[in-house]
């Protein structure tokens, strides 16, 4: 049974193999492109790649890639924050070692349709993250990161989230087992500078974590941005939605790009 109390705390999984081995049961092929902006046709460095769910690369300073996928029929993405993402259908083939998908164009993002456009890309490839998008549009107070807005922050999980506001007092297992509450002096108004502080100060909480990954058991700080899909999080249990209560303090869900079935793991 999971633990109400303070020391409750849920460890989230990931696979980090899935992608290399469904590449080496049908065999490979290169693909390969150029990604450039619609409106001026220049070339966009950095643009993230996907083959299927996997991240299998990204654009040069020229806009060109080549990326390794199977042989089996799959999608590439190509994405790059501020821009609507492009999916290209590549069909099976089997005759040819590389493909050459040509130019793929990216339309920048302006408008409130361009922005219903990034999530209907992201839905049509990621259908979990439907899901996500609906927390987003109706938990206000609840702490939300896009594909995207992954791709710009970057770092560490648990760094990242104790910046944020509500989250400066949650505490975390790491991998050794050990609690890890954070530095002192990053913790904002504690009790030895506020003289009137609250049960939250005196008592900082262990996160609950909450997946659709799947794998080993891994602990937070152990989780690598790279294998992050979208991230929500709510900081008490009041903000959180019902699918992810039970946490007596904050609560972070993880939609990892090695997906299945939402769990928590006591």
């Amino acid at each position: 049974m999971r633990s109400r109390s303070a020391q409750a705390f849920v460890v989230a999984t990931v696979m980090l193999t899935a992608g290399s081995a469904a590449v080496a049961q049908s065999g490979s092929r290169t693909l390969k492109g150029t990604v450039v902006d619609s409106t001026n046709h220049k070339p966009i460095s950095q643009a993230v790649i996907y083959a299927g769910r996997w991240t299998a690369g990204s654009t040069g300073n020229d806009g060109t890639f080549r990326v390794t996928a199977d042989q089996d029929p799959t999608m590439l993405i190509a994405r790059r924050p501020g821009y609507i993402p492009a999916l290209v259908p590549v069909p099976r083939d089997s005759t040819t070692t590389e493909k050459d998908l040509g130019t793929l164009s990216l339309r920048p993002v302006k408008t409130d349709a361009d922005r219903a456009a990034v999530q209907d890309a992201d839905t049509r490839m990621f259908p979990e993250l439907a899901e996500f998008y609906a927390h987003k549009a109706q938990f206000r107070q609840g702490v939300f990161l896009s594909p995207d807005d992954l791709q710009r922050v970057g770092g560490n999980l648990f760094t990242w989230i104790r910046q944020k506001q509500g989250f400066h007092f949650i505490c975390i297992v790491t991998r050794r087992g050990d609690v890890d509450c954070g530095q002192e002096a990053s913790r904002g108004r504690t009790s030895i500078t506020n003289p009137n502080p609250t049960s939250r100060e005196q008592e900082p909480c262990l996160l609950e974590v909450w997946t659709n990954a799947l794998g080993p058991q891994r602990t937070l700080d152990e989780f690598q941005m790279d294998d992050v899909l979208a991230v929500e999080a709510f900081p008490t249990p009041g903000v959180t939605p019902t699918e992810f209560a039970g946490s007596p303090c904050a609560t972070i869900m993880l939609w990892m790009k090695h997906g299945g079935p939402v769990t928590a793991h006591p």
